[in-house]
């Protein structure tokens, strides 16, 4: 019992002196001097953060160089930067769910854990286990830790309310009612030259997008058996209703569409409805008089099938395991994704990962100020309960996959096959990534 009381009272002081010394050892100066490379998506999260770099510099003499590219050219850069070993990238921006086996498969990430559990190089106030439990599962791949999560996010369904109002539409409860009140919206004056109906049509964008619509169908991307399950009944249902949205309501051009082109439109007022990023949110309603003829909402369950499984999941920041100077990478990747800065990116629409942050008195504030912001903060936490962020097939080759899936999609609003045969085409297709 003596030895076993020692051993414990042994142990508390190891505990006790380690967490002091965790405090004197760890200085957000140590790398005083040194310059990161950063390769970030467009996205709220990466202006705001490019605004904010000197606050960074200050506090820690590390030095940002910050290139923000559209997605596809992002992608591109990164994969020839990857490939090429290159130790000019330091930190980057990162899906997991996408493309997390892929590259750890390719040696692409560094490992985070031991800088995770150093004393010397993470804060003693940064707590990890903030992050939501899903959100930490997600930046860990095989075993390892290879990212930080920087944001919440999923597609939602935004409306304009006065559109509706003045043609006499009722806003859509169900899954269905969404054609059915787009059918009644066009041609309505009150619209006065606004499309009914906008959403992704570039093929590798589409999956993102089409996912809900085929789940709340009552359809899946997979069979009982884990095979493509496109291919089914409701599957193609809620494919050919997102499908036959852009065809028959869809502005010219909708095959050449991905966000920024829908996000114009619906902040110009120029567009009736969409399907599109709560990331893009503040984008939406920094143009004037949005913040007040607009509504939010996560996309209606499906009236036949009852089910509402949205797609969510986040962005992650993640350091080159090529890179140099992966401690100074770090230290910019704690700052970023702290508590103070992440109520801060509130304001810009941001959806904080943390739930100190997510529960805090700031963000409530914000959210209270506004009527749509509280619908916005409700339809994240609707489907971060909800939610999946499976939007493709089973397989690894998830970049591939989404591009078949989205190929198939154009082929019926773009007149080339119908729904069924269509999707029959991408399962046989998917079937070939196994």
């Amino acid at each position: 019992m003596r030895k076993s009381i020692g051993a414990l009272l042994a142990g508390l002081a190891l505990v006790l002196v380690g967490g002091t010394a965790s405090a004197q050892t760890f200085d957000w100066k140590k790398n005083n001097g040194q310059t990161i490379n950063l390769l970030l998506n467009n996205h709220p999260w990466s202006q705001a953060v490019r605004e904010m770099a000197g606050e960074f510099t200050a506090k820690t003499g590390i030095n940002l160089r910050i290139e923000i590219f559209n997605e596809e050219q992002f992608r591109t850069r990164l994969t020839t930067m990857m490939q090429a070993k290159s130790s000019d990238i330091d930190v980057f921006m990162s899906l997991k769910f996408r493309e997390g086996a892929i590259y750890d498969k390719a040696g692409w990430y560094a490992n985070l854990s031991p800088l995770l559990a150093s004393p010397a190089s993470t804060a003693p106030d940064f707590n990890f286990n903030d992050f939501g439990e899903g959100l930490r599962k997600a930046e860990t791949v095989g075993g390892k830790l290879v990212g930080l999560p920087i944001n919440l996010e999923g597609p939602l369904f935004y409306w304009r309310k006065d559109f509706f109002q003045k043609c006499n539409v009722a806003e859509p409860m169900f899954l269905e009612e969404i054609p059915e009140a787009a059918a009644k919206l066009k041609g309505c004056p009150a619209l006065d030259g606004a499309s009914v109906w906008a959403a992704r049509g570039i093929r590798g964008a589409i999956s993102y997008a089409v996912s809900a619509f085929i789940y709340n169908s009552g359809g899946d991307f997979a069979t009982p058996d884990g095979k493509p399950g496109l291919c089914q009944p409701d599957s193609v249902k809620g494919a050919e209703m997102y499908a036959n949205l852009l065809k028959d309501y869809g502005p010219p051009g909708a095959a050449n569409h991905t966000f920024t082109q829908v996000i114009e439109m619906l902040g110009q007022g120029r567009l009736a409805m969409t399907h599109e990023s709560s990331n893009e949110f503040a984008n939406i309603v920094k143009f004037p008089g949005r913040d007040k003829d607009i509504g939010v909402k996560v996309l209606p369950r499906g009236k036949v099938s009852g089910i509402s499984k949205p797609i969510v999941f986040g962005w992650g920041l993640s350091v080159s395991n090529f890179s140099t100077k992966k401690d100074a990478a770090w230290y910019f990747m704690q700052w970023a994704t702290s508590n103070e800065m992440q109520t801060r990116l509130v304001k810009n629409g941001v959806a904080p990962p943390r739930s100190t942050v997510f529960n805090g008195p700031e963000f409530k504030a914000w959210t209270s100020e506004v009527p749509i912001r509280q619908a916005w903060a409700d339809s994240l936490v609707e489907i971060s309960k909800t939610g999946t962020a499976i939007s493709y097939p089973p397989t690894d080759r998830v970049i591939e996959a989404r591009e078949i899936v989205g190929g198939g999609v154009q082929k019926i609003f773009l007149g080339q096959a119908s729904a069924r045969d269509a999707m029959c085409q991408v399962d046989e297709a998917l079937a070939k990534l196994q």
